[in-house]
């Protein structure tokens, strides 16, 4: 118990870290080179019930984006996101999850850092640099909420590859389809049932979150010609 209750603790303190690295710095917000905005898409679960299926059982999720363009190539981006994931073998037609009969559903709260790529030089206020497809990659740490294990956290790694452009001076949308890999079975709650012999099966569970974006950028008026650059 005291174990169980010192990992808890642990997990807490890089929780707590997370979200004020996130926070810190409240005048990151105003910066020339930063944008703000908002996620929403759908998210789907890859595991024991489901190993290969693509777009299984989507569910709507939602959040909150902020990025930091160091250059026209690369930025980093930061994102709170919330869903629901939810599988259940009698989807499937196979003897074995007929048997079994297991389903689960959860909600999860997802907190990361990703570094971006363009493969193009991208700018707001530019005609020339107004579009790029990325690709990104980070780490995050995932809260997931159900009624056994409310408050189990797990770290994730994420990546991805997305399409991004200017709507506007200010304004930019884009959509992303990425994926992340646990190190847990916290998502379907199902134990593996060879942890002696993980060559043979290995059960980390694994989600995708696919979804549109849109974002605000903050410019300085005074250092920026008035018209929307060629």
């Amino acid at each position: 118990m005291e174990n169980g209750a010192l990992h808890s603790y642990s997990h807490l303190k890089f929780s707590i870290l997370i979200l004020l690295l996130f926070f810190i710095s409240p005048e990151i917000w105003s910066q020339r080179n930063g944008d703000i905005g908002i996620f929403g898409g759908t998210s789907y679960y890859m595991g024991e019930i489901n190993p290969v299926l693509h777009f299984y059982k989507p569910s709507p999720d939602f959040g909150a984006i902020y990025r930091y363009n160091f250059n026209p190539r690369n930025s980093l981006r930061f994102h709170a996101i919330y869903g629901s994931l939810r599988g259940n073998d009698l989807d499937f037609t196979n003897d074995f999850q007929q048997t079994r009969g297991l389903n689960f559903q959860t909600s999860f709260l997802e907190l990361a850092a990703n570094t971006e790529f363009n493969f193009f030089p991208y700018q707001y206020g530019k005609r020339k640099d107004r579009y790029t497809p990325y690709v990104s990659a980070g780490l995050g740490y995932n809260f997931v909420f159900d009624s056994e294990k409310r408050g189990t956290t797990g770290l994730i790694i994420t990546y991805g590859a997305g399409f991004k452009f200017n709507v506007s001076r200010h304004i930019s949308a884009g959509f992303e389809w990425s994926f992340r890999k646990t190190f847990n079975d916290n998502l379907d709650g199902i134990a593996n049932p060879y942890q002696d012999n993980p060559v043979f099966y290995h059960n980390n569970d694994w989600y995708s979150v696919v979804g549109i974006f849109i974002t605000y950028k903050f410019l300085t008026y005074l250092l920026e010609c008035p018209a929307y650059e060629e």
